[in-house]
């Protein structure tokens, strides 16, 4: 219908895009979640950012798209960063939502509040952990925001909890960028922030402005960092 757009998010909670994908009528779009093989010795084999991003860009080669617009929110942020550093003749821009960065004068307060959250999961509170992380990243009230308008939200997150904190987060953890390999990315850069997001995202908001700083910047209003349901007008 359009130019092609690849939408990419933690796997766990991929069905944000709906509200955004439901009014992206003028283009291609692709949202996805990762499948991969469980490791010979149980559970899942390490992933890293930049596998992340080559199976990105397997994916487009399967639907047939030479080159797309990558839109990355959160953890996704850093695939769309990575695919562009590492193929930049696929990518056509880059819409970083609130990226997942590090490197942010909160880190080690983020750290530190994401050790209970992942004992929890690693003591088999898997419900608990999910619960946690949402309230972490979306505040308390995150069930009246996501319920109503994604239903499936929640459903979906337990279902792909195990990947999430085996794989999808250890690979955040692990990831490095800096200006030099801000340097190595060509598309244009969209730095999108939430209006009421708390003060991590909006310092997060301030480092890819660092990076990138002919980006473009967009301030979502009446929205924190799930603005893609909160308000994907």
């Amino acid at each position: 219908r359009g130019e092609p757009v690849v939408l990419v998010h933690a796997s766990a909670f991929a069905s944000w895009y709906v509200p955004l994908v439901d009014r992206l009528t003028d283009v291609s779009t692709v949202r996805y979640r990762r499948r991969l093989r469980p490791s010979e010795r149980g559970g899942y084999r390490v992933l890293t950012v930049a596998d992340d991003a080559a199976i990105c860009a397997r994916l487009m080669d399967r639907v047939g798209w030479a080159r797309a617009h990558i839109v990355g929110h959160s953890c996704g942020a850093l695939v769309a960063l990575q695919l562009a550093m590492d193929a930049p003749e696929r990518v056509g821009s880059v819409a970083l939502l609130e990226p997942a960065a590090r490197g942010i004068s909160s880190s080690e307060q983020v750290a530190a509040a994401l050790k209970p959250i992942v004992a929890a999961y690693r003591s088999g509170d898997t419900a608990g952990a999910v619960d946690a992380f949402l309230r972490h990243v979306c505040g308390d009230g995150y069930r009246a925001l996501l319920d109503p308008v994604v239903p499936e939200a929640s459903r979906e997150a337990l279902g792909e909890a195990d990947l999430f904190f085996q794989v999808e987060m250890p690979a955040v953890q692990r990831w490095r960028f800096g200006p030099t390999d801000a340097e190595r990315i060509t598309a244009p850069v969209l730095n999108v922030v939430g209006a009421e997001s708390v003060p991590r995202f909006k310092e997060g908001g301030e480092l890819v402005e660092a990076w990138f700083p002919q980006a473009e910047r967009l301030s979502v209003p009446q929205a924190g960092h799930p603005l893609l349901v909160q308000n994907p007008t």
